[in-house]
């Protein structure tokens, strides 16, 4: 731990090449510039979830040689199920600090049914009968969005793939499930709307249930099938290692028994655990690392070397940075181990130093995280917002400016963990002092 901290603070220290990558202002206020930022510039955000494209983050703006702009979807619902998340700390936050949520609630609502609006057309992108049965489009984002938006050029899977029915892009997939999971909790632990939590669990059962798969013979696997076309999406044999996990996660959304198949007998249970506690055997795991961490967090299921949740996910954290120098952080998916927290509380006594979190929120750039070509070379923010998110921080390649969600997200979290007087987290404000209490 001493090595890998002093690197991290080497990395925090060293210049940059543009000015972008120095913070002058406060944490509070990148955050607020940040979220006029994602409604202004990262998004088509038209207050009508029903408007094709709409209310969905573009991962990245990418700026080619000649100064032209992308705005550029991937992934959408991976991103949504953060943006989601992110909505549902920032509600709980402000409700904390007495402040108003109805915009924050409004916001909520326009992603959540964002989200139903990929999942209810999306029969109709193979010519079949739109439903909602959990088999969802990524997006819809049209390529005429670019006036819209004020850049020169859409890429979405939509505009890529349009008209193409065989197509197995634009699909569901279960690492765009998990994500969602985060969000879902969030949204069932934190926001008291009922329309809103029962949408929420709605989606949740239909996702999960969109992953079980039945043959004419009765043979029940966890596979994807394109309802309309009967084309296999996604195999078992990249679902079934997760399988105990997804029901697991969603079980605590939805309150409800989601057993499938062979899920609960002990062999998957021991596949289940086995990955959980070997994962890191894979020095690159990246996406599933991820996703086991994801239903370990939700499914408040963990491995060996702790006794709850909250300290297995710290323990993985510092794992992967030690493993993972070139991803410069200091810990990794800092944000999980207070996801934790925040859905199944803390019973131990030994909580991250808040001086963590806050190097993250005092180190993010003015104008948020980005990588551009140069006649020189490359600038990039700098460490640990260099990459495109700290939700994937191995994506160290990814040339645009990012849309901070993670910054976002992590800023809310801290502050409902540390900064509030919710009496849950009385362990987590006993660590902070005068000195260190310095994020404003």
């Amino acid at each position: 731990m001493k090595t890998k901290h002093i690197v991290f603070l080497l990395a925090m220290t060293t210049s940059v090449l543009s000015l972008f990558s120095q913070s002058t202002m406060s944490a509070d206020e990148k955050y607020n510039h940040y979220r006029t930022q994602l409604k202004q510039r990262f998004m088509y955000y038209t207050q009508d979830a029903t408007v094709r494209g709409s209310h969905l983050p573009v991962e990245l703006i990418q700026v080619d040689a000649k100064g032209r702009t992308t705005a550029y979807w991937a992934d959408a619902t991976w991103w949504q199920g953060h943006y989601i998340a992110m909505l549902a700390l920032e509600y709980r936050s402000l409700q904390l600090q007495g402040r108003p949520t109805d915009s924050t609630l409004q916001e909520l609502r326009w992603a959540v049914a964002s989200l139903k609006r990929l999942d209810e057309h999306a029969e109709s992108y193979w010519n079949g009968k739109d439903t909602l049965n959990g088999f969802f489009l990524r997006d819809d984002v049209p390529a005429d969005l670019n006036t819209a938006m004020n850049v020169d050029i859409i890429n979405s899977d939509y505009k890529s793939r349009l008209g193409d029915t065989t197509t197995l892009s634009n699909t569901p997939s279960q690492d765009q499930i998990w994500a969602c999971y985060l969000g879902f909790a969030l949204v069932v632990k934190l926001v008291d709307d009922e329309p809103l939590r029962n949408d929420v669990t709605d989606l949740a059962r239909s996702f999960v249930k969109c992953m079980q798969s039945q043959d004419q013979k009765g043979n029940k696997s966890w596979e994807i099938i394109n309802p309309t076309t009967g084309q296999l999406v996604q195999k078992s044999g990249d679902i079934q290692w997760l399988q105990h996990g997804h029901a697991l996660a969603a079980e605590y959304i939805t309150n409800e028994d989601l057993h499938f198949g062979k899920f609960d007998n002990g062999l998957w249970r021991m596949v289940w655990r086995f990955m959980q506690n070997n994962c890191l055997m894979r020095k690159k795991g990246n996406f599933v690392w991820y996703g086991i961490y994801c239903c370990s967090v939700v499914g408040n299921d963990w491995g060996r070397g702790a006794d709850n949740i909250y300290d297995w996910m710290k323990i993985q954290g510092e794992k992967i940075a030690d493993m993972r120098p070139d991803l410069e952080q200091e810990f990794v998916f800092p944000h999980l181990p207070l996801i934790a927290a925040i859905l199944h509380g803390y019973e131990g006594n030994d909580p991250i130093a808040p001086q963590v979190y806050e190097r993250y929120l005092q180190s993010a750039p003015d104008e948020g995280g980005f990588r551009l070509r140069t006649a020189d070379g490359t600038e990039h923010s700098q460490a640990p917002w260099h990459s495109l998110s700290l939700f994937c921080p191995w994506h160290l390649n990814d040339y645009g400016h990012y849309n901070m969600l993670d910054y976002m997200l992590l800023y809310n979290a801290y502050n409902i963990v540390y900064k509030s007087n919710d009496p849950d987290f009385e362990v987590f404000r006993a660590t902070l002092t005068d000195v260190n209490n310095n994020v404003q």
